[in-house]
């Protein structure tokens, strides 16, 4: 009975609330417990507070000082008191190159976020159809039990009346016994599946529909987010060549000198320090800035390239797939044929239990590689829309990120 109610469970329409679930709001609570997607998000709000800097009229906080002297011969004999105040200030183009990495770097964060949402929906995708493979085979093993107990309720008659013997009684039985056995193990794999998923989603379960195919998109996530990182670095090469020493300081001084020996005075000035380009400074930070951008534009044309390879394959797979689902559409057909031809033979006498179960195996197997074939089909679909770059609830970020 309990097998029974899960198998109802299993087959029964989806409640409202499942039938509104979608794959974007399973792709939502992921994000809420990824750590990869949080910790993005976390760095991009870093490099945005950095838009404070670029904002403030001086690159750095100013400085204040002062000191004051006394004669060896007494404070009454001199006395000097020094104030200053310094600041650092920007140098020719320097401010806008830093605004520009600063945008560029958050253009990069968001593109690499939408990116991680696309990683995202590929485990999704995979851990979905992997419960739905689960859930088509605890199908077929019911549907085994159902025939094998049919079979063994037709054999124990026929054995009660005496037409065969007991032998293929026990028979029948172990094969009854077999296909509870597979219904268990069935159900333990779904079980499993439907587990990993929840983790996945924070609970949520796989109860899903078949995601439909989706079109290419005008913008790749992972393109996205390679053509950013080549805009950041070389946003950071211009802020390299645009200082090519550090931030020169400006200051006003106050002096007041008073005592016996000498006449009250109060004077003013301005102070400027300039440090000089050297090659020591600079010859690293712009030999590395180079590597950087030499790296994101090799990154870049790898990543269209293995992007290309990756739809055509996946269409390839897709076709192979569907093909493969006709061909056991019609196998299945032929086998389901055999086995009610082969069970009209048997109950009248003219085979026996043994080529019975042998047609029923081929049957088994029919059926089994034909569900196998549509999730087959269904996770072609899904890694083709993955590769395709398709991101549930992503066409807002697509088109920011652009």
């Amino acid at each position: 009975m309990r097998r029974f109610l899960l198998l109802v469970s299993l087959l029964a329409p989806l409640p409202a609330a499942a039938q509104r679930a979608t794959l974007e709001n399973h792709i939502e609570r992921a994000l809420d417990i990824d750590a990869a997607f949080r910790a993005l998000a976390a760095q991009r709000e870093a490099v945005a507070a950095r838009r404070a800097l670029a904002r403030s009229p001086i690159p750095g906080s100013p400085s204040v000082g002062g000191d004051a002297r006394s004669d060896l011969r007494g404070p009454r004999e001199a006395r000097e008191f020094n104030v200053d105040i310094a600041a650092p200030v920007w140098l020719p183009g320097q401010r806008a190159a830093y605004s520009d990495t600063v945008r560029t770097g958050v253009a990069e964060l968001e593109a690499r976020l939408l990116l991680r949402r696309l990683e995202v929906a590929g485990l999704l995708r995979d851990a979905w159809w992997n419960s739905a493979s689960a859930a088509r085979d605890v199908r077929v093993a019911r549907d085994r039990l159902s025939t094998s107990r049919d079979i063994a309720r037709d054999v124990q008659r026929r054995v009660e009346l005496g037409d065969i013997p007991y032998t293929d009684a026990l028979l029948a039985r172990n094969e009854d016994l077999a296909a509870e056995l597979g219904v268990s193990q069935a159900e333990a794999t779904l079980a499993g599946a439907r587990a990993a998923y929840r983790v996945l989603t924070g609970g949520a379960e796989p109860d899903l529909p078949p995601e439909p195919p989706a079109a290419r998109v005008r913008a790749h996530p992972a393109l996205l987010a390679a053509d950013a990182g080549v805009a950041a670095a070389e946003a950071q090469a211009r802020l390299v060549a645009a200082t090519p020493r550090d931030n020169p300081e400006f200051g006003v001084f106050g002096r007041h000198d008073e005592g016996l020996r000498n006449t009250d005075s109060v004077s003013m000035g301005l102070r400027v320090r300039v440090p000089l380009a050297t090659n020591a400074r600079n010859v690293p930070r712009v030999a590395a800035a180079q590597a950087d951008l030499t790296r994101a534009v090799a990154e870049r044309a790898l990543r269209r390239r293995v992007l290309d390879a990756e739809i055509e394959a996946a269409r390839v797979a897709l076709r192979l797939a569907e093909e493969a689902a006709q061909i056991a559409r019609r196998r299945l057909a032929v086998a389901n044929q055999q086995l009610d031809l082969g069970r009209r033979a048997f109950n009248q006498g003219e085979t026996g239990l043994f080529d019975l179960y042998r047609i029923r195996q081929l049957q088994l197997e029919a059926a089994s590689t034909q569900a196998q074939a549509d999730v087959t089909v269904g996770r072609a679909r899904s890694r083709l829309n993955q590769a395709l770059g398709a991101v549930p609830g992503g066409e807002g970020l697509l088109a920011s990120a652009r």
